[in-house]
């Protein structure tokens, strides 16, 4: 009878002593998963690897606005501006106004001059069925230029408006993105008189006026000796610290 209680407890001591069993995790929802992942390779400047997992939680959750926000992000940082148009777009159009990623989206496209337009009660009218004649347009071609800035050593977008000047060309106006030391061109411009003015973060860069010529290309440079804004605004920060003109540095 000793043997059997020694037994019993031996048993009793040995079940004791085994490791408690664990408790398998819950479960972690696909897209939430290619969400985190997408995180962490943006954490680590992975911006290529973080496009693929924000597109698969994007796809595994297609009326969801963060993976949306977080794949335009993704886009914008490797400079792929049409696709980051695109998926900040959707954020404008489906996310809370007051939300973070609307308010952020919104910025951005403002910024680089990408902010889906209204149509107006003029857009909405019939255009006319003849098409206007080639040899009455010319083309506006040109660079921006600015001291020790180009888009390879800092990148600084803005947006670049084309406006009519007179009667003949007062229903012109075309906006596209720009960058700050690149070239820029606007197509098929009806021959007239115009204004060209570049916006950088709410602040007017150039304010000129140029004629367009027909069946002809336009040069017209845009340089900082022309330009209200001081040519510190957007030197680059090594350059500008090293004189004693440092200014803040903003990013992209």
């Amino acid at each position: 009878m000793g043997r059997v209680l020694a037994l019993a407890a031996a048993l009793l001591l040995a079940a004791c002593q085994e490791a408690p069993v664990a408790q398998a995790p819950a479960p972690v929802a696909p897209a939430s998963r290619a969400m985190a992942e997408g995180d962490a390779l943006m954490a680590k400047a992975d911006y290529i690897g973080a496009v693929e997992k924000y597109r698969q939680a994007a796809d595994l959750d297609p009326d969801k606005v963060r993976p949306r926000f977080a794949l335009g992000t993704a886009y914008s940082f490797l400079d792929k501006r049409p696709e980051a148009i695109a998926q900040f777009r959707w954020v404008l159009a489906r996310a809370d106004a007051g939300s973070t990623e609307y308010k952020e989206a919104h910025r951005w496209l403002a910024r680089v001059g990408a902010l889906p337009v209204t149509p107006t009660a003029a857009d909405m009218r019939p255009s006319s069925p003849f098409p206007p004649d080639p040899s009455s347009l010319g083309r506006l071609v040109g660079k921006t230029e600015w001291p020790e800035v180009t888009p390879q050593r800092r990148l600084i977008t803005g947006s670049l408006s084309l406006m009519g000047d007179e009667p003949v060309t007062h229903d012109v106006k075309r906006t596209r993105a720009f960058r700050l030391g690149d070239g820029y061109e606007f197509r098929d411009v009806p021959a007239g008189r115009y204004r060209v003015v570049a916006v950088i973060d709410e602040t007017t860069v150039w304010d000129e006026k140029v004629t367009v010529e027909a069946g002809k290309d336009t040069n017209f440079v845009l340089s900082q000796s022309t330009s209200p804004v001081p040519v510190e605004k957007f030197r680059p920060a090594a350059t500008a610290a090293a004189d004693g003109t440092a200014t803040e540095s903003r990013p992209q």
